[in-house]
């Protein structure tokens, strides 16, 4: 059957290239400079940029490389008691870590940009008056791709860190694959990893400060039992990186690495295809058989073939969490049972779409489907497609520049007013919008340069919009 016959059937049958293909990926294993943001962001570029020399794809940097782990120190808490110095210490390491979106992870994009490549990072996060330990992946264009925040910092990390929610669990299709990161000890949550292993991750970043002999088994573990490549990526410390007047009473007089690494990268049958390496900075590279995927998951899909979903199931909220919800008393307009309420939550998905038009008997492009997010429409008058901007080809039919907002949850198809309730406040603002939906839930495009007033239409509609930068 002639492949192009195919194509028009039906263009999921044709096989992608890219399941085929090799990846070249490496992971960083260095020391920030601690209470140093700025250097630390040049020494970034500079890692980058050897790890492009070595014609790396995929660039996997340890947990809180921006913005520092600063091992060893107490911040002055013990039981029921705070002291003054440690507050200072504490405001003196917030003064480290970095907005999100913000003027670094700008810096962090173009650096991915200028190398061409993706890039995993592990920050500090600064949002309100918390911190979060995160997880950022950009893409080649710079564009930050996800965020994912440490959902149960270990022991002392939670007094100087707070905990994340499920709406920051993302794994990010790539040309490369798919990209997930879960950051240390998270690592050894069974039912995240069941999460991460069900979105599909292929490229599984496991950012880490851990040095310890186990943390090798356990990432091995990982790619085995995930049947996935395993990027493991720590930082490593001397104690001739310590700024003076560092606290180093909990360490032995004689310890020099006080986080001597282990950094390495791991196939999906559990076997080391690069390191470890201990008590030395390198930038490690491996090339990564996509092929090996598959061969991998012949005998064991722990969410495929080898689950059993009628005794063991995973429900996973990932609703965004507030602490406060503003809300006014709704102007009733006849809303009736299986109707959509008032006031419905949307998320602003990271980076910018474009909507394409091509000609009504066109083959699927390739581009099309290369991104986490897209919509197809075919009609006898045209083949639509909805994906991130990036992706099009120059001389394609399109309109750029579209920023998207998805309604979080799954809706019943008995839930009716949903569009409406969501188009009616932006139309009456007079903005365009551009809107699609998928079994669980819709989705809406508003261009750019009107993005602000829509969110602030619906907001005034009373409708939730979570927003990347607040």
């Amino acid at each position: 059957m002639p492949v192009a016959y195919l194509e028009r059937m039906n263009p999921l049958l044709i096989n992608d290239v890219s399941a085929t293909r090799t990846v070249r990926a490496a992971v960083v294993q260095s020391a920030p400079v601690l209470f140093d943001t700025p250097r630390t962001l040049d020494k970034l570029a500079d890692l980058t940029a050897d790890a492009a020399r070595k014609k790396a794809e995929l660039v996997v940097f340890p947990e809180a490389f921006v913005g520092g782990y600063p091992k060893g120190h107490d911040f002055g808490v013990s039981l029921g008691v705070r002291t003054p110095e440690g507050r200072d210490e504490f405001r003196r390491y917030f003064e480290c870590a970095i907005e999100v979106p913000g003027p670094a992870t700008e810096m962090i994009g173009s650096v991915a940009k200028n190398h061409g490549i993706h890039l995993v990072v592990g920050v500090i996060e600064r949002k309100g008056g918390t911190l979060y330990c995160s997880a950022l992946t950009f893409g080649p264009d710079g564009s930050l791709l996800g965020t994912h925040r440490k959902l149960m910092p270990t022991a002392l990390e939670r007094v100087i860190w707070g905990t994340g929610d499920g709406a920051t669990l993302p794994v990010v299709d790539t040309p490369l694959g798919k990209v997930g990161a879960v950051i240390c000890w998270e690592n050894y949550m069974p039912l995240l990893r069941t999460a991460m292993y069900a979105k599909g991750v292929e490229l599984y970043c496991a950012i880490t400060v851990d040095d310890r002999e186990t943390w090798v088994p356990t990432v091995r573990h990982i790619a085995l039992e995930g049947r996935c490549f395993v990027l493991s990526a720590c930082q490593v410390l001397q104690r001739t990186d310590l700024p003076p007047g560092y606290p180093t009473g909990r360490f032995p007089v004689d310890q020099e690495w006080l986080i001597r690494g282990g950094s390495c990268i791991v196939g999906p049958l559990g076997q080391l295809l690069a390191g470890p390496v201990y008590g030395d900075e390198a930038v490690l590279v491996a090339d990564l058989d996509r092929a090996d995927l598959v061969r991998a998951k012949f005998d064991f899909d722990v969410v495929g073939h080898y689950a059993r979903p009628d005794v063991f199931r995973l429900t996973v909220n990932e609703s965004a969490v507030k602490s406060v919800t503003f809300t006014t008393a709704p102007e009733q307009v006849g809303v009736s049972h299986g109707s959509a309420s008032n006031s419905l939550t949307l998320l602003e998905m990271a980076g910018h779409f474009a909507v394409c038009k091509l000609p009504p008997g066109s083959a699927v492009p390739a581009w099309a489907t290369a991104g986490d997010v897209f919509n197809l429409s075919r009609t006898t008058d045209e083949l639509s497609v909805v994906c991130r901007q990036e992706l099009v080809p120059e001389g394609i039919h399109c309109e750029r520049g579209w920023q998207c907002l998805r309604v979080a949850g799954a809706m019943p198809f008995t839930l009716v007013g949903v569009l409406a309730s969501l188009t009616a406040p932006i139309a009456r603002a007079g903005i365009g919008v551009f809107a699609f939906s998928t079994f669980d839930t819709d989705y809406l495009l508003v261009k750019a340069e009107r993005f602000p007033e829509a969110v602030a239409a619906l907001r005034a509609a009373e409708h939730t919009v979570e927003l990347l930068s607040t």
